[in-house]
């Protein structure tokens, strides 16, 4: 699953797949070419196919359970709202942290 992100320095989005380990300049802004998380380029490099691949682990697994009859049915709305929480409560502790 691609994730798209926005640069901080020209507004613009991109996918994440674009500064990851196989782009052209990676860690770095494909249009302005800004560098990403300086002190943490090699992370940031690593982790970006991860979250990707995460993210289609994820929607593969959960396609999994839809698919059988269980006799329930899952509240994805209520599911996208706690992640959505917990994304943003990363952000928060890492801007206070």
């Amino acid at each position: 699953m691609k994730i798209e992100a926005r640069c901080q320095t020209c507004d613009r989005v991109f996918l994440l797949s674009q500064i990851g380990p196989d782009s052209d300049a990676p860690g770095r802004c494909p249009f302005c070419g800004a560098r990403f998380g300086r002190h943490y380029t090699g992370v940031l490099i690593e982790s970006v196919p991860q979250a990707e691949a995460s993210a289609d682990d994820f929607i593969h697994a959960l396609g999994k359970i839809q698919a059988m009859e269980t006799g329930f049915q899952i509240d994805i709305e209520g599911f996208l709202r706690a992640v959505a929480e917990h994304v943003r409560d990363n952000e928060s502790h890492r801007a206070t942290g």
